[in-house]
């Protein structure tokens, strides 16, 4: 089967926040697995199956969505790893105003313009956006001979936008895949304990000095990937952070045991209760 060669930029912050509004749950399966919607994507639309030579995710560190009749917040920051876990380059694009307002949209365009020249052999652009200030560069990149998808939220997104594309995937196109059941996991027996030790360090190598993960996130990351501590030969998840990754796991508030990256370096992992 011969491949298309695609590049895609996600402004996380546009479409989370869309897609949270529709359905909260759908919102964080989708910003916890994006390996499962970004393979689902290769054979959407028709054509040749796409690979994804270029997949780049911008998101606003410190952006957060407020829980409906609740005080807690769902923070970007807390999705971020799952994207350098599945391939992803994830640029930090924080808030540059008063006012909230991110880079983002810039950083795309300069980027997507970026990879026109860098990387010729990529032919189709996916734009994860629902933003009509992303038209100019869609027409731009059509002048390049290059094919063009956006993301659109129905009714809500610009008529231009949309016109000057080559494909279209909606919103609720994301919507109904998360509505079916969800392939089944790596096999817990191909799942190995040496490999679910280099995920949990390579959790920490890849993020900010001093960075704190909940353990029962940690747990949650490992079973996505079909890993089970107890058919591994061990007790509980502490008992193989403890002996496996060498880490050093202390209760926090609420029973909770917080793990936390040392701040003075990126190869000796301690954990600490918050």
């Amino acid at each position: 089967m011969t491949e298309s060669i695609s590049g895609i930029f996600l402004d996380f912050d546009n479409i989370f926040s869309s897609l949270y509004e529709q359905d909260a749950s759908i919102a964080e399966d989708f910003a916890n697995s994006p390996a499962r919607w970004l393979d689902a994507m290769a054979t959407m639309l028709g054509g040749e199956r796409r690979r994804w030579v270029v997949r780049r995710c911008y998101m606003n560190p410190s952006g957060r969505i407020h829980k409906p009749g609740m005080k807690e917040s769902v923070w970007f920051s807390h999705f971020r790893q799952n994207f350098v876990r599945d391939g992803w380059e994830v640029i930090d694009t924080p808030p540059l105003t008063k006012g909230g307002k991110t880079s983002a949209d810039i950083h795309i365009v300069m980027d997507v313009m970026d990879s026109v020249t860098a990387y010729p052999h990529v032919y189709e652009y996916m734009i994860m956006a629902a933003d009509a200030d992303y038209t100019p560069l869609v027409i731009r990149l059509r002048k390049h001979m290059k094919r063009t998808i956006i993301y659109f939220v129905d009714e809500k997104t610009s008529s231009a936008y949309r016109a000057a594309c080559d494909a279209e995937l909606g919103q609720s196109s994301i919507i109904e895949l998360y509505k079916k059941p969800a392939t089944e996991p790596l096999a817990a027996s191909a799942m190995t304990p040496e490999r679910a030790k280099e995920i949990v360090l390579r959790y920490f190598s890849e993020s900010a000095p001093g960075f704190q993960a909940n353990s029962g996130y940690i747990g949650h990351m490992l079973a996505e990937q079909g890993f089970d501590v107890k058919k591994a030969g061990h007790k509980n998840l502490s008992a193989f952070l403890t002996t496996v990754c060498g880490l050093t796991v202390e209760p926090g508030p609420n029973g909770k045991a917080w793990i936390e990256s040392d701040p003075d370096s990126k190869e000796t992992l301690a954990a600490k209760g918050n």
